[in-house]
């Protein structure tokens, strides 16, 4: 309930306000009145009324000199001013003071009713707006880890290019990273991660996750070399920050967190290392030469610490960040279902990674592996699984590490992806003529109406550039195209009307100015709307 007080020099006006209007079923309570304007102040000090409704005349101290003290001492409460005719000119003081009210004597009941209830709501809804600030500023609070792990893995995977945007953003989860400086990527993972967890509940699962998360902050914490943090389930990254530290600092760490990850929680744990970069923007090239060199863990065993840099110039010497790039261009073609782009895309990964004839043999085979694991995960992402395209998906990992020619690979790699980019395609085919045929209908209906891209794309609920591209996609015409041959069809069958004068026609089909329906009419059949009508009737 809202407080209240009324000020009035003389009794029976401030008596009678307080008792002419029943304040409690609008939920506000008087709590006091006063006669002056020192005890006005004094009232409002002690009691911090929301309301105050005070006359300007009053003994000592009048009306607008006690809302200006108010108004100094930052009082929030909000100020209604009584006053008589002939006091009007006191409004302009009122403005300047920022009064909620202002009300003349004799006073009307339902203007003071209605005044009142006017700043009644508005505090209660300000007080709303306030609470609801405070709300999303607590769940802010209490996910606040949650989303500085999803700023790190953003950072990460090169999301920010943008240089004040990112300090911004360091300021705002108070990481303490600089922009500019030296720093490497590491990325850990559990070995033979299914095997590993498969005995656990998932439970267990999250349980684990969290231990390791939680000895690689300890540690990191400790030497102060860093940020550790959680990408996912089996992947945990550690940024080095290398400013002022001695060359290789950062391998005392990761051998530490392996020693402790292998003694606490009897998990074995691989670590990939990327090279330094100067930049925090650039860090995810670090990462994506960490991600590359754990994949050769296979080759090295268990807890092994394998850096970025030696395969880079020994063995694997190709862009692993276009390599990276094409992979995700090569989901985003098969989600599309675009057959030839997926053809290429995967004649271009395969030729970047086997330029360089020493690479290994289970690297070229580990790079086909990765792209089915990307295309199954895309068909979990739409509800389906792979094996319905692919029955044999279960066996088809052992089969891919079989092929031990590149040209083979490539082969079965272009039929396997086929296969899937034609099970997209009639996905999204099927879901596109649907579409189509929902927009064709609600053009055969409103052809005659001022019909356009926009409203069509708010009927349909998806957007003017969408329903545009998969439109010209299936038909081969433009919406507006189409919309236009529906108008010259209907407009044909009118003019074989002898009584339908060519501007009737015109406004029939949607066209307000008849000469530029002629217009297009004549550029749709070759002749005017009147030449096309004569050869229906005799002149």
């Amino acid at each position: 309930m809202l407080k209240m007080i009324i000020a009035d020099d003389e009794y029976n006006v401030r008596e009678g306000l307080r008792d002419v209007v029943p304040w409690e079923e609008m939920g506000i309570a008087v709590v006091a009145v006063a006669s002056d304007g020192p005890e006005t102040l004094e009232l409002c000090q002690s009691l911090r009324p929301d309301i105050l409704i005070t006359d300007i005349r009053m003994p000592v101290l009048d009306g607008l000199e006690a809302a200006n003290r108010l108004r100094e001492l930052d009082a929030s409460v909000r100020i209604i001013i009584i006053s008589g005719a002939q006091d009007f000119n006191y409004a302009k003081t009122a403005v300047n003071l920022n009064v909620d009210g202002y009300i003349l004597k004799p006073i009307k009941v339902n203007e003071l009713q209605d005044t009142v209830r006017k700043v009644a709501d508005s505090i209660r809804a300000e007080r709303s707006r306030e609470a609801y600030t405070h709300q999303l500023r607590q769940q802010l609070t209490e996910n606040m880890p949650a989303l500085r792990e999803q700023f790190l893995a953003n950072l990460t995977m090169g999301m920010y290019r943008d240089e004040r945007e990112l300090a911004d953003k360091l300021v705002f989860f108070g990481l303490p990273l600089q922009r500019v400086s030296s720093m490497r990527a590491a990325l850990f993972q559990i070995d033979d991660y299914e095997q590993a967890v498969e005995r656990y509940s998932e439970e267990n699962k999250q349980l684990i996750r969290f231990s390791v998360n939680n000895i690689m902050e300890e540690i990191v914490g400790r030497s102060e070399a860093g940020i550790a943090f959680c990408l996912n389930e089996n992947r945990f990254v550690v940024l080095f920050d290398q400013s002022g530290r001695e060359a290789g600092f950062y391998l005392n760490v990761v051998q530490e967190i392996i020693d402790s990850v292998s003694a606490y929680l009897k998990l074995s744990l691989s670590a990939g290392i990327g090279n330094p970069v100067q930049r925090l923007g650039d860090l995810h090239r670090s990462y994506y030469e960490a991600e590359s060199a754990i994949g050769y863990k296979f080759f090295t065993g268990k807890s092994s610490i394998l850096h970025g840099s030696d395969f880079n110039e020994g063995r694997v010497n190709v862009d692993l960040a276009r390599i990276y790039e094409d992979q995700n261009k090569l989901i985003y073609f098969m989600k599309l279902g675009r057959r030839e782009e997926v053809a290429h895309k995967i004649r271009s990964i395969f030729e970047a990674v086997c330029k360089d004839r020493s690479s290994p043999i289970g690297y070229v085979q580990s790079v086909g592996v990765e792209q089915i694991n990307m295309a199954s995960r895309a068909f979990h992402e739409v509800g389906e699984s792979i094996e319905a395209v692919l029955p044999d998906f279960p066996s088809l990992i052992g089969d891919l590490y079989a092929h031990h020619d590149a040209a083979e690979l490539v082969e079965t790699m272009q039929k396997l992806f086929d296969a899937i980019t034609a099970f997209f395609w009639q996905k999204n085919n099927q879901k596109n003529s649907g579409t189509i045929k929902k927009i064709k209908d609600i053009i055969s209906k409103k052809y005659m109406e001022n019909i356009t891209v926009s409203r069509l794309s708010e009927e349909v609920y998806l957007s003017p550039n969408y329903i545009s591209l998969i439109f010209k996609q299936e038909t081969g015409e433009t919406i507006t195209e189409y919309v236009t041959k529906i108008r010259m069809e209907a407009a044909k069958e009118l003019l074989r009307a002898q009584d339908l004068k060519v501007l009737e026609v015109a406004e029939m089909i949607g066209y307000d100015n008849a000469a530029y329906f002629s217009t297009v009419f004549k550029k749709y059949t070759g002749m005017h709307p009147q030449k096309y009508r004569s050869l229906f009737y005799a002149e």
